[in-house]
């Protein structure tokens, strides 16, 4: 796995200190202030390192690192986190306890935070681009961010959808459009394979296979998986369970329950 480094700007592979182990940290919040979009962000681009590592064969240590605030700040983050398909971090510490620990230090830092402060030489460094969303995404009215995070009307993964369809650096600005869009493509999804999932099975499509986990090898860049949720649902003359197959196999990294409505009776 390669990552353009925020540190130096230069290309750099992730060498994990121990073999079979990578150990990530993800540094998110300002002391003073709410979570945010961007701190979702983060910890949705660390779960696509974790997936996407996991499914290669290499086991991940997360720690996620907040600022120095009342534990349920944290654990409301990382409830909403959840509701984004976002697996909870095997360590949760505060800036405090890591500035006074001598821990190893992480392989890789994924942060909303930039710019960060200085860090060993030896840990790359990738920084989530910040998330503006001037309509719907917001906190509700009189509860403090991000417990109340919503996504009015949309299923919470529409978001995280969002997410994944633009580079993990980029700065994205969320429009009700956008999440509106991306609901539909999920249900449309979701309806396919569960539609699909009635055939016999067969192989995945190896081809959109490996491009998607080039991508994901690549600044963590989940576009090439997600064009290839929307090939399978144009290319009709696959047959059915390698379509089906194809799916569920991204599905491992994107975590977008694209199973979710198998079985289920309609309407």
């Amino acid at each position: 796995m390669r990552i353009t480094d925020a540190r130096t700007g230069q290309r750099t592979e992730i060498h994990p200190r121990r073999v079979g182990l990578l150990r990530a940290t993800v540094d998110v919040g300002e002391q003073g202030h709410p979570f945010g979009l961007g701190d979702l962000r983060a910890l949705v681009a660390g779960d696509v390192l974790v997936r996407t590592c996991e499914a290669q064969g290499m086991q991940v240590i997360t720690e996620l690192v907040v600022p120095d605030a009342p534990a349920e700040k944290a654990r409301a983050l990382l409830e909403v986190a959840g509701r984004l398909g976002v697996h909870p971090p095997a360590r949760l510490s505060t800036r405090h306890d890591v500035d006074g620990s001598n821990r190893t230090p992480a392989d890789l830092v994924i942060t909303s935070r930039s710019p960060l402060r200085p860090g060993p030489a030896s840990t790359s460094l990738l920084v989530a681009g910040p998330v503006t969303a001037p309509l719907r995404v917001r906190p509700d009215p009189g509860a403090e961010a991000p417990a109340s995070i919503t996504v009015d009307g949309h299923d919470p993964l529409a978001l995280r959808l969002a997410f994944l369809e633009h580079a993990v650096t980029a700065p994205i600005r969320l429009t009700d459009d956008d999440l509106a869009n991306a609901s539909a493509e999920l249900a449309r999804w979701r309806a396919l394979v569960a539609d699909i999932a009635r055939e016999p099975s067969g192989p995945p499509e190896a081809g959109m296979i490996q491009a998607g986990f080039d991508g994901l090898n690549e600044d963590l860049d989940a576009r090439v998986a997600v064009r290839a949720l929307h090939a399978l649902e144009a290319r009709a003359a696959l047959p059915d369970g390698t379509r089906f197959e194809t799916y569920v196999r991204l599905d491992q990294i994107l975590a977008l329950e694209l199973g979710r409505d198998i079985g289920r009776t309609p309407g």
